[in-house]
């Protein structure tokens, strides 16, 4: 059951332990900042891993709809602060040396030309490498009326067989892009930084601050660097109990044990 699961941690081998034990630290270590060290850039090498993990990070039909515009210096700093609805977020952003942009590509056609040909080069089969293209335009539906159409047609045929449900193109980038996101964030924490993922900014401003094509949106900013010296820090952010969020076999259904 989900409380006892949750009472009692599993045995697992030695590596496999300090595996989870690591990735446990790491989770438990993330917690939005408050502020940064500014006299503390974030090391190349570093950076280098970060990205490196990022681009691990899972998509549908490994399509990777995504890219990031990584902000470093002070004058592009400067013009991302002024995008901020906030000043807390101005201020995390001129304060830490680096800005991570997350930008969901909301025309995912663009890439399928070379998504196609590492799938082929990797020995993809043929057939299944062309029907990306079928795939990714159904569930990357543009337009209202196209999405209203497939809708009802997926509605209509659900009862007879399992049918898809398109959601929208940016519904579907945006899934990607806080994948992606969601790696960048525990990669970063892994080195031992500190991140403040934010949505308070003008999307408009930043696109047109770092020069982003229209074809993208702009779902999430995250100021990167180090924790100011001074100060403990902060306690772990308060979450809904597993039992809250999670159910057993049915949707609102308690596990026995809880």
């Amino acid at each position: 059951m989900l409380r006892a699961a949750v009472r009692t941690a599993p045995r697992l081998g030695r590596a496999h332990s300090t595996a989870a034990e690591a990735f446990r630290h790491v989770v438990m270590q993330r917690h939005a900042a408050a502020a940064f060290d500014a006299t503390r850039d974030v090391p190349e090498a570093i950076l280098e891993d970060i990205m490196q993990l990022t681009r691990r990070a899972p998509s549908s039909f490994n399509i990777q709809p995504w890219t990031c515009v990584l902000v470093r210096s002070a004058a592009q700093r400067e013009l991302v602060g002024r995008a901020a609805l906030s000043e807390s977020n101005r201020r995390r952003v001129m304060d830490a040396p680096l800005t991570a942009v997350f930008c969901a590509d909301l025309e995912p056609a663009h890439a399928l030309p070379r998504v196609k040909a590492e799938a082929i080069a990797r020995g993809k089969d043929a057939r299944q490498v062309e029907d990306l293209e079928l795939a990714v335009g159904y569930y990357a539906t543009h337009g209202k009326l196209a999405s209203l159409v497939k809708g009802v047609a997926a509605n209509a045929l659900s009862p007879v067989a399992p049918a898809p449900q398109p959601e929208g193109r940016r519904a579907w980038a945006y899934k990607s892009a806080m994948l992606a996101a969601q790696t960048y964030l525990l990669a970063a924490t892994a080195h031992g930084l500190a991140t403040a993922p934010m949505e308070g900014f003008d999307a408009a401003r930043l696109r047109a601050y770092l020069d982003v094509p229209a074809r993208y949106a702009l779902p999430l900013v995250v100021a990167t660097g180090y924790a100011p010296p001074e100060g403990p820090e902060p306690p772990p952010s308060p979450r809904l109990d597993v039992t809250d969020l999670f159910f057993e076999d049915r949707f609102g259904a308690r596990p026995a044990a809880s």
